[in-house]
């Protein structure tokens, strides 16, 4: 027969059991406020880093067609001005032919490096014929101006993307071949693009120096270490991965995913 001490016993146990649900249950609903709380902080911060990134690209936009239609032409009108000069005089002064030819020759060095300046901040041919003429015309100029080879084998034809997709997918390449250039001493490399599924994906290999990717990624004073974080974390903004392959002295990979839904 159970005694009344025994009962007030039980009675406290009971309380205590239901104290501690209680408070079990409110630490809970915290933690779940909390959680939602830096999953709505993360998607903004993803959002305003996204739109940051928008804009950037917008103001080079903005820039190449200043440069190629403002600074361009203004250019273009001076070389024809003096080269006319040049046809009307060629029989005058030799020295004033000489300087009129000379100045046509630096005006026209001033119009190409406009030009590959303007192209260089947003290349035209990305807007109006879209991924795979870019990603061509890029591996024409770099061929030309370095002494790197590099093959480009796209399968995306005419299939034009978001516009935004387009532009994170060239500058990924972009920036991964100028760091062949600038760090990898490779001869070649190749571009691979491709769309497996519901994602777009872009492979860049080379077989250049190669470097420890770990210790590139954690090294803070090292601006190429930069250069891939920020790779990275532009195409985490948009659902995407990118992986690096890399060991001394065997080449390099990049691979880049990035959702088309």
């Amino acid at each position: 027969m159970a005694t009344k001490e025994d009962n007030s016993t039980q009675f406290d146990a009971e309380q205590a059991i239901g104290e501690i649900s209680r408070r079990v249950e409110l630490m809970t609903r915290e933690n779940q406020a909390l959680f939602q709380r830096l999953l709505d902080d993360e998607r903004r911060f993803r959002r305003v880093a996204k739109a940051v990134w928008m804009v950037q690209e917008e103001e080079r936009r903005r820039l190449a067609r200043e440069l190629h239609d403002g600074i361009g032409q203004t250019l273009t009108a001076l070389k024809n001005q003096l080269g006319r000069l040049h046809i009307r005089y060629e029989k005058a002064d030799p020295d004033l032919v000489e300087g009129l030819s000379d100045s046509v020759e630096l005006v026209s060095t001033a119009l190409d490096d406009t030009r590959e300046l303007s192209r260089l901040l947003r290349p035209a041919v990305l807007d109006d014929l879209g991924l795979e003429a870019a990603l061509s015309w890029l591996a024409r100029t770099l061929n030309q101006r370095t002494t790197l080879q590099i093959n480009v084998d796209c399968d995306v034809g005419e299939a034009r993307f978001e516009p935004d997709v387009e532009t994170l997918v060239f500058r990924i390449v972009q920036e991964s071949l100028t760091n062949v250039v600038k760090h990898g001493n490779a001869p070649e490399a190749r571009v691979i693009v491709d769309t497996p599924g519901d994602y777009l994906r872009a492979r860049i290999e080379d077989d250049g120096a190669g470097f420890d990717v770990r210790a590139a990624l954690q090294a803070s004073d090292n601006p190429q270490s930069a250069g891939l974080r920020g790779m990275r974390d532009r195409v985490e903004l948009f659902g995407g991965q990118l992986r690096i392959n890399s060991t001394p002295g065997s080449g390099t990979v990049v691979e880049l995913t990035v959702p088309l839904t």
